[in-house]
């Protein structure tokens, strides 16, 4: 495994210097530290660093300096640099940016610093755990590439051909892409690149990262309009290569990440969380296909309406709480007891709906009279309760829409209510009302 990340520290203040080092340390950093410039450009000569952090007043010349000279060297040219200050002057700090600082933070606003910090560790973390396929056909070339990407922590799957490497596909999952556009073997890296992109599920998502030898426009338009995410010039600039690899696996993962926050919000959106069977946003949003569906197929559907009789006496009586209780252990049982395609619901309130697939009214009425009979064996967080029921259903070439579906089962619901409670009632075009 691959040592720590290692982060380079310039500032005579010792104070300041143990303050950086610990925070660095804190994060699972290396750190070497250096009082003035001369000892950093004599270190970066023989170590490599993930980051730097210079002070911008330095004994022997001042931050902006080293900066410069920092950027002139092959090992730091896309390295991160940090500079502090504790000066305001816009003009100070401009000339920073140009000579090549990546950000400057002030010493007085040292928990913003800490912030970075922590978000960079993370990056470095992810990146180190990525796993990586190299497509080069040059032996020579394809070795170095996997030592370089080995030595900053990347698993590495190499290959010298296209068949090989979409083969591997089939049986791994990769972070990201790394493939030359001259291949051993029949696939060319272009061809590579588009039969990745026609692969089903994630896998063709997956960043591709491009090196050629040929660098005019028309080639670079043409490596992006089939699917590459970037590219770069052979020979190869290693830590430019580093550098952009990194931020297509980091980009990639915050897609990713955004992408499954979003389903967890849109999956928590649809539950109702006291039940959690589907609520009323899921209703209106599952149901129009399914009686879409069952339209196409000619298959009869029916609607349960189950309301909880005196559910408010439960709740005065007995409390909120073991309200929830009731609802809750209600909702289990019901998802439980009716089979899988058909969805129930939790409409609100004491309020249950069912949707019934392949199931005409007639044979629905037995099914819930057969589901309220077992209900009524069974004690719901310690207490007995009856429901009532409203129904409708209809044959898949007569289906209405789903506002009409439900209204008749609604005030089926309604009759069954005022009837005196604890029954079930269906109403339906083809049966009227029972």
């Amino acid at each position: 495994m691959p040592s720590n990340p290692s982060v380079l520290i310039v500032e005579s203040s010792r104070v300041f210097r143990n303050l950086l080092s610990e925070l660095m340390a804190s994060q699972g950093f290396a750190t070497v530290c250096c009082d003035n410039g001369k000892q950093a450009l004599a270190a970066c000569k023989t170590e490599s660093f993930e980051l730097v952090c210079i002070a911008y007043h330095l004994p022997d010349m001042s931050g902006e300096v080293l900066c410069h000279y920092m950027r002139g060297m092959p090992t730091l040219k896309n390295v991160r640099i940090i500079l502090f200050t504790a000066e305001d002057n816009e003009d100070t700090l401009r000339a920073a940016l140009l000579a090549g600082a990546t950000d400057i933070y002030n010493k007085s606003e040292f928990a913003s610093f800490q912030i970075y910090i922590a978000r960079f560790a993370e990056q470095c973390k992810q990146t180190m755990a990525a796993k990586v396929m190299l497509v080069e056909d040059t032996q020579s070339q394809r070795l170095w590439l996997q030592s370089l990407l080995s030595a900053q922590g990347y698993y590495v799957d190499s290959f010298s051909d296209g068949e090989s490497a979409l083969q591997a596909l089939s049986n791994n999952d990769y972070d990201g892409i790394i493939t030359d556009v001259v291949l051993a073997g029949k696939m060319s890296g272009l061809n590579l690149i588009r039969a990745i992109r026609r692969l089903p599920g994630a896998q063709s998502t997956t960043p591709i990262f491009v090196m050629t030898a040929y660098d005019d426009a028309s080639r670079r338009m043409e490596l992006l309009n089939i699917g590459a995410n970037d590219y770069l010039a052979k020979p190869v600039n290693p830590e430019e290569l580093l550098f952009r690899v990194a931020n297509l696996i980091k980009a990639d993962r915050s897609i990713k990440q955004l992408n499954s926050e979003r389903e967890v919000l849109k999956e928590i959106a649809l539950i109702d969380p006291v039940t959690q069977l589907y609520n009323r946003n899921a209703f209106n949003r599952l149901l129009p296909k399914a009686l879409d569906n069952a339209r196409r197929s000619q298959m009869p559907v029916s609607l349960a309406i189950i309301d909880i009789d005196h559910f408010k006496k439960i709740n005065d009586e007995h409390g909120h709480i073991q309200g929830d209780r009731v609802l809750a252990e209600l909702g289990l049982w019901l998802r439980d007891y009716f089979r899988q395609g058909d969805y129930v619901f939790r409409w609100g309130g004491e309020e249950f709906v069912v949707y019934l697939h392949q199931c005409d009214v007639h044979h629905a009425f037995n099914v819930i009279e057969k589901a309220l009979s077992h209900l009524k064996q069974r004690r719901l967080a310690g207490l007995a309760l009856t429901v009532s029921v409203g129904m409708s259903g209809y044959p898949g070439h007569e289906l209405p829409s789903l506002e009409a579906l439900f209204e008749k089962a609604d005030n089926a619901l309604y009759a069954a209510k005022t009837g005196g409670r604890d029954r079930i009632v269906v109403f339906s075009d083809t049966c009227g009302e029972t």
